[in-house]
């Protein structure tokens, strides 16, 4: 069985590459891959090989993909 995503409240806390592909509906490469070409923002180092991105900051880059396809 797979682990559920708790994506309540996600645009105020730190997320990780999982929880955004959730957030897009995409496979967690694709959120890589975006992160690569500038579709979304590069995520914040906060350890070792800890990355995240905040909640905020995905919400800002899907209203400006919104925004850019209008």
């Amino acid at each position: 069985m797979t682990k559920q995503i708790d994506l309540r409240d996600w645009d105020n806390r730190y997320l990780t590459d999982k929880e955004v592909a959730a957030i897009y509906g995409v496979a967690r490469a694709t959120v890589w891959r975006w992160v690569g070409d500038g579709t979304l923002p590069a995520p914040i180092k906060i350890g070792g090989n800890t990355t995240r991105w905040h909640g905020e900051t995905i919400k800002a880059a899907m209203t400006k993909q919104e925004d850019q396809a209008a």
